[in-house]
């Protein structure tokens, strides 16, 4: 048996080498994407805080955001990446100000280029430091933090997995290392700049303190089974890491088994077999795969999950994927997590890469959204003398294009259809009583496109046009529109009883300050289009749970 997993483990030591020894190219001229720290804009909505260090009475600095909310509201904890700092711009925060969840960026000690960071005791103190911090000062719910890094983040993330005190209910790891001296040895011979940095942590007189380095290596700790009870470790890897990235796939995958197995010692049937690794490894795909299971898009090559802990191997690179970042983590209910296929019609407000549709997407992360919303779209006019603004026109081509982008036999879950704003324009002011009529005509349409084509009935919603703000709107092609609209959602409501769809008042949500939520009186602001998808949303999960 012995001799079996020593042959194993050279087996692996041996492939590792030829895999990542081979893009020696990948010099210490740029930062990768995910360990650039020259950006540094911070927006007013954050605040730069000193946290006086409870370990050696150092200042560390932070970035944070306390939610305005009144009810208590998840706190994240995001790391900063390998060569970063906590100036370190973070993609996250777009995401944190949509939402308006208290969040801190800590510093630990910056750079992973010296003795004092680089998973030192001082590192787990200062993230506690931090917690602590904005567990006091922000209006936390004190069930509800949770630890995301990516990179050297990620690389901090399992750190603090294995040695914070401080009850967090998740860790999520995005492309992280796990064995110094692995990786030491990995960006050595690739001529990467991290092993002159690890050098500078454990290396005197020429000679590397290997012993410190597993002191500062989460795959040589152990594993506080019992403190970690509650707790869920989520660790994502792009599959082409260690080709096109600096962190080989090995350190997600073996430090994934070995939580696996200390959570569940006698069921070592979890772990993640070394077929499959070498597989992985040599392969950068999964012949195995479910092709249709996708994560932002991105195929999944190898998904595995026990209660507390999860590995998902996706198609891509060193990276984190930042519009799922924040929705898979078990933070709240607003999301859905079922691989579903939705087909989405709308105007301006749906065709922004900000649009409803768009932030939708990242709340169904695993969903296939197929978006046919064309700025200036009507439900049955050609509006500036186009017929491609006409949906009545061309649903039977959106209804083509969505299914053509689905797996064969594959059918839509649901159809949501939020467009009538320009219906309302002035030059279609006197021919309002034909609004109603196309909206019936299009689900018709639709009905009839489904019994011919053989498809499934999927659900269909009517979702309200958003209101318009008299005060800012162009009078001239607008005037009235907001009084129209009102009039026709009441008619909407009434059409789609009749035709035995859905139908979401989200009219009279927006309403409220909204102002506030749009510039031109027309179109709504991004964090607006958020609140939006949020609305929807709730109509899905409402809708499957019947």
């Amino acid at each position: 048996m012995f001799a079996c997993m020593k042959k194993n483990i050279s087996l692996l030591i041996c492939l590792l080498y030829v895999v990542f020894y081979f893009d020696v190219t990948y010099a210490q001229t740029k930062d990768p994407a995910w360990d650039n720290k020259k950006n540094k804009a911070w927006g007013t909505e954050f605040e730069q805080v000193q946290i006086v260090s409870s370990a050696d009475g150092e200042i560390q600095k932070a970035w944070y955001h306390q939610t305005a909310k009144k009810s208590p509201q998840p706190l994240i904890i995001s790391l900063h990446t390998w060569s970063g700092d906590y100036n370190q711009e973070d993609p996250l925060t777009k995401e944190i100000l949509l939402r308006d969840w208290n969040y801190i960026h800590p510093d630990f000690r910056g750079p992973n280029n010296n003795p004092k960071a680089c998973g030192s005791d001082l590192v787990i103190s200062d993230i506690e430091d931090a917690v602590l911090f904005a567990v006091k000062h922000g209006n936390v719910d004190t069930n509800n933090v949770h630890i995301i890094g990516v990179s050297g983040g990620g690389y901090a993330t399992l750190l603090a997995y294995l040695k914070l005190n401080y009850p967090v209910k998740s860790f999520n790891a995005w492309a992280p290392i796990s064995s110094l001296s692995d990786w030491y040895w990995e960006s050595k011979g690739r001529n990467a700049k991290y092993a002159t940095d690890i050098e500078h942590v454990a290396m005197s007189d020429g000679k590397m303190n290997w012993d410190e380095l597993d002191k500062r290596s989460p795959m040589k700790l152990s594993v506080p089974v019992e403190k970690r009870k509650n707790a869920k470790l989520n660790i994502y890897e792009g599959v082409h890491d260690g080709y096109t990235g600096s962190v080989p796939i090995s350190h997600s995958v073996l430090f994934y088994n070995k939580i696996a197995l200390a959570l569940f010692p006698n069921e070592k049937e979890h772990i993640v077999a070394d077929s499959t690794i070498f597989s992985l490894l040599s392969k950068q795909i999964n012949p195995a795969a479910d092709i249709l299971h996708k994560l932002n898009g991105r195929v999944i090559q190898l998904f595995e999950q026990l209660p507390g802990l999860s590995l998902t191997i996706f198609e891509g690179t060193h990276e984190m994927l930042v519009s799922p970042a924040l929705v898979l983590p078990p933070v709240d209910e607003n999301k859905n997590l079922q691989s579903l296929n939705i087909l989405t019609i709308g105007d301006s407000n749906g065709a922004f890469d900000f649009g409803w549709p768009q932030q939708m997407n990242k709340l169904l992360p695993y969903a296939t959204l197929i978006n046919k919303s064309i700025s200036g779209n009507t439900i049955g006019f050609d509006n500036l003398d186009q017929p491609k603004l006409n949906t009545l026109t061309n649903i039977n081509r959106y209804l083509d294009s969505a299914y053509s982008k689905l797996p064969a036999n594959a059918d839509l879950d649901f159809i949501i259809i939020n467009i009538g704003t320009n219906d309302t324009k002035t030059i279609f002011k006197d021919r309002q009583k034909e609004v109603p009529a196309n909206m019936t005509a299009l689900l018709q349409k639709i009905n009839a496109y489904l019994r011919e084509h053989n498809k499934k009935q999927p659900h269909i919603c009517i979702i309200t046009p958003s209101p318009m703000d008299e005060t800012k709107i162009d009078q001239v092609k607008y005037g009235g529109g907001d009084l129209r609209i009102q009039k026709n959602n009441k008619l909407f409501k009434k059409i789609a009883a009749a035709n035995g769809v859905s139908f979401l008042n989200t009219y009279d949500q927006l309403k409220i300050d909204f102002p506030a939520k749009t510039t031109d009186g027309i179109h709504l602001n991004e964090k607006t289009q958020f609140e939006l998808a949020t609305y929807i949303l709730s109509y899905i999960n409402s809708t499957l749970r019947k």
